[in-house]
């Protein structure tokens, strides 16, 4: 569920509220006063995108919602500069898990500043099958935990195109539910009562990408070091960090080749649910959470191509593994799937897509039906 799209419902009404918030909070953080400002100049600085939704994931099943992302741009940044963005979004699923969350990026002193994050609060079920990459298929059970989620990143500027600052991230689990006598129980791992996560670290990145949506050129590599605080009320005593690179090229006319190489490493004190794991966005056509582990080892290769007007289409592949430790993963066995998917524009302007892929592993396959690209 980690990095997942915003899914939000709107209705005639409900548009009407998220179109208010945004305006006030626009208006809030650009620090004018109402009677300066103008409609005409506001509706030309806030553009809204609200549109239902309905996806479809091997872990949540068929859910319905649907999409609001709002952008513009604070106080006396220009235009050519990347615009700051909100995104409010609820999605219930048939499995009956509840998704409520808000991403946000805001921009400042012409992308020198970055305020990133999402506030949510989510209602989740997610496997397990025990740790490590050997553990056997039929291991196979859920857990149900609830919880609200912070995450929030200030970074600068230091060198063109490459950020460093601080970050935060807390989840609050509670109302956990195992399976009694079952593989989780018996297992000994941290976290199999209520806790809190509460990491205070540094975060890096280089970004080149020419869009945030459907990047067509240009590399990302963001490095995360976190450790957790008592003082900010962890549970658990653990550190962690992981380096996500990424790297797009353009091939011929709208042809584009992502990469995306992730290694990750956490201490032994980490609770089960903020293990490393197969089964993301990464690896398509493995059971999430299908292996997972302190460490993760792993590389995804896409070709994303048009077929015509707003239909394109992609063919993808990654192999990946979990070990104890990032040592061990070298010589650990490693996990192949792949499969191709269809991409349809909803918003030309921003190059928002929903995507429909079926994905395949040694285990079987997967059908996966949300918007925005993996990776």
């Amino acid at each position: 569920m980690t990095g997942k799209s915003l899914i939000c419902t709107i209705n005639r009404s409900g548009k009407s509220i998220c179109l208010i918030f945004l305006v006030l909070l626009s208006h809030f953080l650009q620090g004018q006063d109402e009677s300066k400002v103008k409609k005409d100049s506001l509706h030309k600085n806030l553009k809204i995108a609200a549109f239902p939704v309905a996806f479809y994931t091997p872990e949540t099943a068929f859910g319905f919602g649907g999409l609001g992302i709002a952008t513009f741009w604070l106080k006396d940044e220009g235009r050519t500069t990347r615009p700051s963005s909100i995104q409010l979004g609820v999605s219930y699923t048939t499995k009956s898990q509840l998704l409520v969350y808000a991403p946000f990026e805001f921009y400042r002193d012409g992308e020198r500043w970055r305020f990133l994050g999402e506030i949510g609060y989510y209602k989740y079920f997610y496997n397990f099958y025990g740790l490590g990459i050997e553990s056997p298929e039929e291991n196979e059970e859920t857990y149900e935990v609830t919880f609200p989620r912070v995450r929030l990143s200030l970074l600068r500027e230091v060198f063109p195109d490459f950020y460093v600052g601080l970050g935060y991230e807390l989840d609050r689990f509670g109302s956990l539910k195992i399976k009694e006598g079952g593989v989780l129980e018996a297992s000994n791992v941290p976290g199999k009562t209520d806790g809190t996560i509460s990491n205070i670290g540094v975060r890096a990145f280089y970004d080149t990408r020419d869009n945030r949506f459907f990047p067509t050129k240009g590399v990302y590599v963001q490095g995360n070091f976190f450790t957790s605080s008592k003082l900010l009320g962890a549970t658990f005593g653990y550190s962690k960090f992981e380096i996500d690179a990424r790297y797009y090229l353009k091939l011929g006319d709208k042809q584009v080749l992502a990469t995306n190489g992730f290694l990750g490493h956490s201490t032994k004190n980490t609770p089960f649910y903020d293990l490393y794991y197969l089964g993301s966005k990464r690896s398509r056509g493995i059971n999430n959470r299908r292996f997972q582990d302190n460490a993760e080892l792993s590389f995804a290769l896409e070709y994303r191509f048009p077929i015509a007007g707003r239909f394109g289409a992609a063919a993808f592949g990654s192999t990946g593994t979990v070990a104890p430790d990032l040592a061990k993963s070298v010589s650990s066995s490693f996990k192949m799937a792949g499969g191709v998917g269809l991409r349809y524009i909803i918003n030309k302007r921003d190059g928002v897509r929903i995507r429909a892929d079926y994905g395949m592993s040694g285990e079987g396959g997967n059908f996966y039906f949300t918007i925005k690209e993996a990776f």
